[in-house]
């Protein structure tokens, strides 16, 4: 899905309407979408909408005529600044009155109005939309306030959460607290970068006929994806499939001190449908590896006296030329052995190969091995990782991912997937995907793990590796967020992750 700022989301709606829409029916449209969400709840409850004066007030007074029209008969408008003064806005306002809805004046009846806000089971914030800036003041403060006191309402944002600014600056002061967001056309920043993102609540994006090939001349240089997309990207399965069909996945993971990433990255790529997944790992921690994994084929390989794994090629050769895709690094610990490892890998392997962790902390001084590689790579660095790569130091990589990220993919010919709040993925052809799902639970040792064995998994099943790495990378956050739901924040573990990864995620 595309993302514009407020002045490019203006820009291309003068462009659709040069190309034959006009604003008074992407008003319409808008208004009638997100009254068709919203009536998705009780039509018995009380429903108040905060108009402004300009073209978002205008959006809920359609909002409130179309509530009526399907059902609701408790609706009340509020005009927080008094009666509308952008044309448009005026002429819905003389459609909405033809419905029997309450309209209150908050320069005139305050208190009535205060007392509709404290009551209402449905709160929808129509006041400012893409244009605001600043802070809140004068009655959009206390209209605003009165809101976020209501705690036992369900509120909806119109396009954005007023307070809050398009582009994803947040100054500390009131802002609405929305449960959801209903934005117009495309994503906005503020709904992408955290912390502003979580402050919108769930995000949807309300289609009103303005397609992307209108809207990509004006898009910022990212993406994100949505959950149908996410859905979308991985290929449906055919009646004549095999385990071929979805691709042979070995795994290079675990040492002696470090076990449980075997089964979090193997189980990561079973329960997201690898064909065949089979697990190389240190000789040492067999009958720990081999208690918990059931599905993947077991390839214990010789260690070293410090329960490493060495480059053993008469064990791991005859593997990776029948694996399509390989996952390397989670747990491997670095020494000479599994520095030898890691470049043997990368000079006799042919197919995608997943370089996670210390399998990156082992090449971090040989990163000119990437551009020699005959197969093609994926790298997923936390930012701690990516400065010993770049020989940067974290401040600078977390100041700006994006263009770190993008410099790395188009230097190295790899696929760089930077982990953090708000993971970035980037490809040598300079596409750039920003991931919107995942929480602070998640930073924790193994999550990593998880997200190499997905990442694994899905190469054959989606377009390429750039897309495998953007959709495990969102499912990997919404199954987080999901047990996040569940359990709370301390207790989302990566084991529970991995168990709820198709609970609800994937019916394909």
């Amino acid at each position: 899905m595309l993302v514009l700022t407020a002045e490019n989301m203006k820009k291309a709606e003068e462009s659709a309407v040069e190309n034959g829409c006009n604003y008074y029916d992407l008003m319409k449209t808008a208004g009638t979408e997100c009254a068709d969400m919203i009536s998705l709840e009780d039509k018995n409850k009380k429903t108040v909408i905060l108009c402004g004066k300009g073209r978002n007030g205008g959006d809920g007074l359609v909002i409130a005529g179309r509530l009526w029209q399907n059902g609701f008969r408790n609706v009340f408008v509020i005009l927080v600044d008094g009666m509308p003064t952008d044309e448009l806005c005026v002429t819905m306002y003389e459609e909405m009155v033809k419905y029997p809805v309450v309209i209150c004046d908050f320069t005139k009846e305050k208190e009535t109005c205060l007392y509709h806000i404290s009551t209402a089971e449905i709160i929808a914030d129509a006041v400012f939309g893409i244009g605001f800036r600043g802070v809140l003041g004068g009655n959009a403060l206390e209209v605003i306030s009165s809101s976020n006191e209501n705690t036992a309402a369900v509120k909806y944002a119109i396009d954005i959460p007023s307070g809050l600014t398009s582009d994803g600056r947040y100054n500390g002061e009131i802002y609405f607290n929305t449960d959801k967001t209903l934005t117009m056309i495309a994503m906005k920043p503020v709904q992408v970068f955290k912390p502003t993102a979580d402050m919108c609540g769930k995000t949807y994006v309300m289609d009103i006929g303005v397609g992307d090939e209108t809207l990509r001349p004006f898009a910022e240089a990212y993406t994100v994806m949505t959950t149908e997309e996410a859905h979308g990207s991985i290929a449906k399965r055919k009646y004549d499939s095999h385990k071929g069909t979805f691709a042979n996945v070995l795994t290079i993971c675990g040492s002696r001190n470090m076990t449980g990433c075997v089964y979090l990255c193997n189980q990561a790529a079973v329960e997201i449908g690898a064909g065949l997944v089979t697990a190389a790992f240190p000789d040492c921690i067999y009958n720990t590896v081999t208690a918990k994994l059931n599905e993947p084929l077991m390839l214990p390989v010789k260690n070293n006296d410090e329960g490493r794994m060495t480059a053993d090629a008469k064990t791991l050769l005859p593997a990776m030329n029948k694996a399509d895709v390989i996952a390397m690094g989670c747990g491997l610990g670095v020494d000479s052995d599994t520095k030898e490892l890691v470049r043997f890998v990368i000079n006799n392997f042919t197919g995608t190969l997943v370089l996670d962790a210390d399998a990156l902390n082992c090449i971090a001084k040989d990163t000119g091995i990437l551009k020699n590689a005959q197969c093609r790579i994926i790298i997923t660095p936390h930012p701690g990782e990516m400065a010993r790569l770049t020989g940067k130091t974290v401040s600078d990589i977390r100041s700006d991912r994006m263009k770190t990220a993008i410099d790395f993919a188009s230097e190295y010919g790899v696929t760089v997937l930077l982990k953090g709040a708000n993971t970035v993925v980037a490809d040598k052809t300079g596409r750039c995907y920003v991931n919107t799902t995942g929480n602070p639970s998640m930073a924790r040792g193994g999550s990593g793990d998880v997200l190499t064995g997905l990442i694994a998994g899905l190469i054959k099943q989606t377009e390429d590796e750039f897309s495998a790495a953007c959709t495990g990378c969102f499912i990997h956050g919404d199954a987080a967020d999901r047990v996040t739901e569940k359990y709370g924040m301390l207790a989302a573990t990566p084991t529970r992750v991995v168990d709820e990864i198709n609970k609800k995620q994937l019916k394909l």
